[in-house]
């Protein structure tokens, strides 16, 4: 049943001074961002207060307002037993509290008189209001602070968040927030395989406790617009419980459907090689194969200047092109064409990989022969399916570096929990702004209960 809706108005007068011909729009502006913290937490009072009334006057008297005029409002446990919920819903005013509450908000802090009654039917004194709002009994800091505790410290380091805003929070407060948030709800709904066009994973180094190096990993899917969709962030976690948890969020497409795989796209990170071998087609990373490859031929003794025609030969060689059109127009022999590029370029790493064992270059051999297994991955899947997958971890390097940015800044002796927390924060808030601010209203509460609205602004 809806609840009784009602309406009020607040009557808000100001006053101000001007100098005429003198000030500028830029001065306003100014004097009215400063006074807006004030002006909301002293509209806030008056509203609580008038709620506070309502309600008083709502459970004293009985005979003049219905059941459902009532319902939701006096809500307490029994004086006589505090585990049992007490069913009365009627109360006598009794005044307000000796000590006034304190609310921590994200206007700053208010304190207010809040009204006590006692319960016609167990005695048990009371402050309705909490209740109504819920409330705890020890509560003072509302969760908005939280909420705009969290998307500040994502921006900047803890101080910098206390000493540049007027959030009153302590920094052991601001370090308890992200450590004991729930963020990772967010990361726990399913998602379809359906959804994606490919998988990335990847890890990065991070300084925690006393300057000792930590491993941050991420997965992420990409969905088929090319858009992130997080699927996870584990500090000091092996790839094997990595790979547990990201299973468990995938969900495979309907019973009967073809289970078409789709390609998990890494650098060649050592626990990488089989992950998510059951979901996904591994396809090595073509912008790392370069990379990758000079690194192997350095340790073969050979400079850069000597390798440098194998690698451009090797990155020409992965930097198969398909066609952007869509695959059932395409003509014959624009497929036949990418299907010639592949296999020149299937059978020309193989000469390469002759080429370096003949001349003694086992680490190079080695490298390009085990890169070659997964590096068409995505030229596969596009000749069977006409979809063009992902075949290099670009996207997730800037998601890192963005996650970096940050972390570099304010992790320093951070435990593995808050450094696991702020990533997954951080990689909501920048790539899937709908689910955090989704999450942030579940976790308010923001249910349509209340709105505030405008009515005139003029000057008499």
């Amino acid at each position: 049943m809806k609840g009784i809706v009602m309406e009020q108005t607040i009557n808000i007068t100001v006053g101000f001074k001007i100098s005429t011909g003198q000030v500028n729009l830029n001065e306003i502006v100014y004097r009215l961002k400063e006074m807006q913290d004030a002006l909301m937490l002293q509209m806030l009072e008056q509203i609580l207060k008038w709620y506070d009334n309502l309600i008083a006057d709502r459970l004293s008297q009985e005979n003049s307002f219905s059941s459902s005029e009532r319902k939701g409002l006096g809500v307490h446990n029994r004086k006589d037993n505090p585990a049992q919920r007490c069913r009365g819903r009627r109360a006598q005013k009794l005044g307000y509290r000796q000590m006034p509450r304190t609310f921590k908000t994200v206007f700053g802090r208010l304190r207010m008189q809040i009204r006590q009654m006692r319960c016609c039917r167990c005695g048990k004194m009371f402050s309705p209001l909490l209740s109504a709002l819920q409330i705890g009994a020890y509560a003072r800091t509302e969760t908005n602070v939280e909420h705009a505790v969290t998307e500040a410290v994502i921006d900047t380091n803890y101080r910098r968040l206390i000493e540049g805003r007027s959030i009153d929070i302590s920094l052991g407060g601001v370090h308890n927030i992200v450590v004991g948030s729930d963020i990772d709800r967010a990361f726990k709904e399913p998602v379809s395989i359906g959804e994606l066009s490919g998988i990335m994973a990847d890890g990065t180094g991070v300084k925690q406790h006393k300057g000792s190096k930590g491993e941050l990993r991420a997965v992420i899917g990409i969905t088929h617009a090319g858009r992130v969709k997080p699927l996870g962030c584990f500090t000091n976690t092996q790839w094997e419980e990595v790979e547990k948890v990201v299973k468990k969020r995938l969900k495979q497409q309907e019973t009967g459907a073809e289970q078409q795989k789709i390609p998990f796209v890494y650098d060649g990170e050592p626990g990488l090689d089989n992950f998510l071998a059951d979901r996904a087609q591994s396809q090595r990373c073509t912008w790392h194969a370069g990379r990758g490859l000079y690194h192997a031929l350095w340790e073969d003794g050979l400079k850069k200047k000597d390798s440098q025609g194998d690698i451009d030969k090797v990155q020409r060689l992965v930097g198969i092109e398909l066609p952007e059109q869509d695959f059932e127009l395409l003509k014959e022999s624009d497929k036949q064409a990418v299907v010639e590029s592949y296999e020149k370029s299937k059978t020309e790493i193989k000469g390469l990989i002759e080429t370096f064992r003949e001349k003694g270059y086992a680490k190079g051999a080695s490298y390009l022969e085990n890169l070659s297994r997964n590096l068409f991955t995505h030229i596969e899947i596009w000749l069977q399916t006409g979809v063009i997958a992902p075949k290099a971890t670009s996207l997730l390097e800037r998601v890192f570096r963005e996650i970096g940015r940050r972390l570099k800044r304010i992790a320093w002796g951070w435990s593995d929990a808050a450094v696991t927390n702020l990533s997954k924060m951080i990689m909501i808030r920048q790539y899937s702004k709908d689910k955090w601010e989704q999450f942030w209203k579940e976790k308010l509460g923001i249910k349509g209960f209340f709105h505030v609205r405008i009515l005139s602004v003029s000057i008499p």
